[in-house]
C-alpha cells in the first residue's frame, strides 16, 4: 500500500517539539512489533464509528479535588429553597412585563448563601442586559466568567452586548471566545458564523478534524480499521492506548502533558504519511490541507487544542490563558475561514 511505503520515507526523520522528542511512524511501527501485543490491520469500508463530540451545560464548572479535575454543576450546590428562588426569578423574567427588581433580590438571596455561583451571576447580568443596561451587564458578566472561567453564556452575553453596541469587531471577538468555551455546542457556532459574517470574516463548516480509524480490542489482539492515511494516526492511537511501557519511555523522555503530546504525535506522524505520498492522485483530507497551513502558520499547537482536544474535551478550556485563547484567534482567523476541498 502506498501509504506504507510513504512510512519508510519518513522513517528517519528527528521530529523535535520544545524539548520533547516526537516518535516518527516507523518508530511506531517498530516499537508495535516488539510488543506483546497482537496488531492486526483491517480495510475500514465506509465511515468510522461517529466521533463523541460532548456539550457542556449551562451551569457547568471545574473543580479540583484530590489533584483530579472534575466537572461539576452548580445546581448541586443549591438548596431546594435555592431551587426555588431561582425558578421563582427565571419565570417572572419570562413575563410579559418583567419586575427586574424583584428578580434581582431573588437571585441576589442565592448569591448571599454561595457567591460563587456564576450561573446566578449570569442571571444578574442578563436582567441588566434586558434592560439596556450594558455597563452593569457586563459587570455581571465578568463576575461570572472570574467565577467561572468556562461559563459560556456570560461569555456569548457579552458578544450580544457589542454588538447592540454596534462594535461589531469586539463581538466576533467576544463571540469566538464563548465558541471556544463550549466547543461543540452548536448553536454558538452558527451564532459566531453570523457574527464573523457581520464582521467580514468566515468561518468554514465544510471539514473537520474526523479520522477515518477506530481501534477494537479483542484479548491480547488490537485491530486497528482504517482507511488510507488514518492508519498511520491509528498506530499511534493504538501505541498510546494499550502500551503502558510507552508511555513510561515517554515520561523519561520529560513529557508531562500526555494527552497533549499524544495527539501532537498522531496528527504530525499522519501528515508526514499524507504529504509523502505523491499529490498526483492523492486523495485530498480537509483536515491535513489545514494541518500544512497551520504548520506554515505556526500555529501546530493551536490545530491540535483546537480541531482535537478541545472537541473530545470541552471543559479544556477552563484553562485557556487570554494569550493562548488570542492564539486560538488567531488560528480561527487564518485556517477555520478556508475550505480546503471534500472528498
Amino acid at each position: 500500500m502506498k501509504f506504507l511505503v510513504s512510512l519508510l520515507f519518513v522513517g528517519s526523520t528527528v521530529l523535535l517539539f520544545g524539548q520533547s522528542r516526537l516518535s516518527t511512524p516507523m518508530e511506531i511501527m517498530a516499537f508495535m512489533e516488539a510488543s506483546p501485543t497482537q496488531y492486526r490491520i483491517d480495510q475500514l469500508y465506509g465511515p468510522p464509528p461517529k466521533r463523541e463530540r460532548p456539550v457542556l451545560a449551562n451551569g457547568n464548572y471545574v473543580e479540583l479535588e484530590d489533584n483530579r479535575e472534575h466537572l461539576r454543576d452548580y445546581a448541586a450546590l443549591e438548596t431546594e429553597a435555592h431551587k426555588a428562588l431561582k425558578a421563582k426569578a427565571l419565570a417572572l423574567a419570562n413575563r410579559e412585563r418583567p419586575k427586574y427588581k424583584k428578580i434581582r433580590k431573588l437571585y441576589q438571596q442565592i448569591l448571599d448563601d454561595i457567591p460563587q455561583h456564576a450561573q446566578i451571576l449570569t442571571y444578574m447580568g442578563d436582567s441588566y442586559y434586558r434592560q439596556k443596561n450594558w455597563e452593569k451587564a457586563l459587570l455581571y458578566f465578568d463576575q461570572a466568567l472570574a467565577a467561572n472561567p468556562i461559563d459560556y453564556v456570560a461569555q456569548r452575553l457579552k458578544a450580544e452586548v457589542f454588538l447592540l453596541q454596534k462594535d461589531t469587531a469586539k463581538a466576533a471577538q467576544a463571540i469566538a471566545k464563548a465558541h471556544l468555551l463550549n466547543r461543540n455546542n452548536k448553536l454558538l457556532l452558527l451564532r459566531l458564523k453570523e457574527i464573523w459574517a457581520l464582521n467580514g470574516q468566515n468561518y468554514e463548516l465544510a471539514w473537520g478534524f474526523d479520522p477515518k480509524c477506530y481501534l477494537e480490542r479483542e484479548a491480547d489482539t488490537v485491530s486497528i480499521v482504517a482507511d488510507g492515511v488514518w492508519l498511520t494516526y491509528g498506530m499511534y492511537k493504538a501505541v498510546w492506548s494499550y502500551e503502558p511501557d510507552y508511555q513510561y519511555i515517554k515520561s523519561r523522555q520529560e513529557v508531562s502533558d500526555f494527552l497533549f503530546h499524544a495527539e501532537l504525535e498522531g496528527t504530525l506522524g499522519t501528515f508526514l504519511t499524507y504529504s509523502a505520498l505523491p499529490e498526483k492522485g492523492r486523495r485530498i483530507e480537509p483536515a491535513l490541507e489545514a494541518f500544512a497551513q497551520a504548520l506554515d502558520a505556526d500555529l501546530l499547537e493551536e490545530y491540535v487544542f483546537y480541531e482535537v482536544l478541545l472537541v473530545d474535551h470541552p471543559a479544556l478550556a477552563a484553562h485557556l490563558t487570554d494569550e493562548f485563547a488570542a492564539k486560538l484567534l488567531e488560528y480561527m482567523q487564518k485556517i477555520r475561514n478556508q475550505d480546503f476541498g471534500r472528498d
